[in-house]
C-alpha cells in the first residue's frame, strides 16, 4: 500500500474547522477517522487523495490549494523538508527538493534543472489527479516561493510561475499573492527562478544537521535499490541537471552520499549506466540549451561548461548529438524558420 505524509490533510482539516465546517463527512469510507490523521503517521494514499477533494468540495468558496500554500514551509515536506531549511544554499535545498518526490511521492516528480537564466522546477504528474493537479500546483507554487524568500529574506518579483490549467475568473487573486509573473494556459506546471537567489548563503544552514541529513538521504536511496532499478541513477541525473559547471566529478558525488567512489561505480554499473555516460549526457542537455537559449560563441560555451578548450568541446557535442554546435544551431535555426512559412 502507497502511503504519504498526513501534513496536507491535517492542513485541509484545520481549514475546515477554522471555516466552521464539520470534516465528519471527509472521513466517510476512510481507512481513519479524525483522531487517527491528527496523531497517527503516514495514511493510505487513497486517503489522502480523498481528503484533499472532499475538503476542497466541503468549502467551494475558498481556494484551497492556495490557502493552504500561503502558509506552507518547506517542513511540510517531512525529512526532506528539513534537509531543505538547513542546506547552505537555495540551489542545494532545491535539490533535496527532487529527492523528496522520487522518495516519498509515487505520482509526482519535481524536476528541477538548471537552465542557462537560472533553474526551473517543473511538477510532473504521473497520474491523473482530475481537479487536485490544481490544488498540488498552486501549494507547490507557493511553498517554493516561501522557501526562497524564507532563505535570502527578499520577494521573489522576479519569478515566473506557469500554470498549465486556464485562467481563473479572478487572475488578480493569483497576482496578489504571488510576488512575481503569473501565466496560465501553459504547457506544463513549473517555476523559472533566476541565478541570482540561488547561490545566496542561507543564514540557516547547519553544518552537522545538514551532513546528518546527506547520510539519511544516502541510506534511503540504498533502501530503495531493491524495489526500484534505476535509484542512483536518477539521483545523480537529477543532480547533474540542477547543478551549475562546472558539474562535480565521481569524488565529489560519491562523498555527497557517503558512499565510496568504488561502490557508488558498482551500483551505477548494476544499473547498466556510469558515471562518465551520466555526465556527458548532462553537459550536452547543457550545451543543446546555451545553444538554444543565447547567443554565446561556441568558444564562450565552451569555457562556461568548464572544457578545456573549445575543441574538446565540439568533440564531446558532435559525439553525444551528431553534430557540431554550429550544425546544431543552423538546424534549429532552419526548422524555426519553416515553421514560421507553414500556414
Amino acid at each position: 500500500m502507497q502511503t504519504i505524509s498526513p501534513v496536507y490533510a491535517r492542513l485541509v482539516l484545520r481549514e475546515l474547522e477554522q471555516n466552521g465546517v464539520d470534516p465528519e463527512p471527509m472521513f466517510r469510507g476512510l481507512s481513519l477517522n479524525r483522531n487517527d490523521l491528527c496523531l497517527g503517521g503516514d495514511i493510505a494514499l487513497h486517503d489522502f487523495l480523498q481528503i484533499l477533494q472532499r475538503g476542497q468540495e466541503l468549502i467551494p468558496h475558498i481556494k484551497l490549494g492556495l490557502a493552504l500554500g500561503r502558509n506552507a514551509h518547506a517542513f511540510v515536506l517531512g525529512p526532506i523538508g528539513a534537509a531543505m531549511n538547513i542546506a547552505p544554499t537555495v540551489r542545494e535545498g532545491l535539490q533535496q527538493l527532487e529527492s523528496f518526490t522520487r522518495l516519498h511521492v509515487s505520482y509526482i516528480d519535481a524536476n528541477v534543472q538548471s537552465s542557462p537564466s537560472g533553474i526551473i522546477i517543473q511538477m510532473i504528474y504521473h497520474e491523473d489527479t482530475g481537479t487536485l493537479e490544481k490544488f498540488h500546483t498552486e501549494t507547490a507554487m507557493l511553498l517554493f516561493q516561501k522557501y526562497v524568500e524564507t532563505c535570502t529574506g527578499k520577494e521573489l518579483t522576479d519569478a515566473r510561475y506557469k500554470m498549465a490549467f486556464p485562467a481563473p475568473d479572478d487572475p488578480q487573486t493569483y497576482q496578489g499573492i504571488f510576488h512575481g509573473e503569473v501565466c496560465f494556459d501553459a504547457e506544463c506546471n513549473s517555476v523559472e527562478i533566476p541565478r541570482q537567489w540561488l547561490d545566496l548563503p542561507s543564514p540557516y544552514f547547519h553544518a552537522e544537521m545538514w551532513e546528518e541529513a546527506q547520510i539519511k538521504l544516502s541510506r534511503l536511496l540504498a533502501d530503495q535499490v531493491g524495489s526500484a532499478n534505476d535509484t542512483f541513477t536518477r539521483h545523480i541525473r537529477a543532480l547533474l541537471q540542477s547543478s551549475e559547471p562546472p558539474l562535480p566529478d565521481l569524488e565529489e558525488v560519491a562523498g555527497r552520499l557517503f558512499v565510496s567512489q568504488r561502490t557508488l561505480n558498482r551500483r551505477l554499473q548494476a544499473e547498466g549506466t556510469n558515471y562518465r555516460q551520466l555526465k556527458s549526457a548532462a553537459l550536452a542537455e547543457r550545451a543543446k540549451a546555451y545553444l538554444v537559449h543565447t547567443s554565446d560563441s561556441v568558444e564562450s560555451i565552451a569555457a562556461t561548461l568548464a572544457y578545456q578548450d573549445a575543441a574538446n568541446f565540439r568533440r564531446a557535442f558532435r559525439k553525444s548529438t551528431g553534430f557540431s554546435p554550429d550544425q546544431f544551431r543552423k538546424n534549429l535555426a532552419a526548422s524555426h524558420s519553416s515553421s514560421k512559412r507553414s500556414p
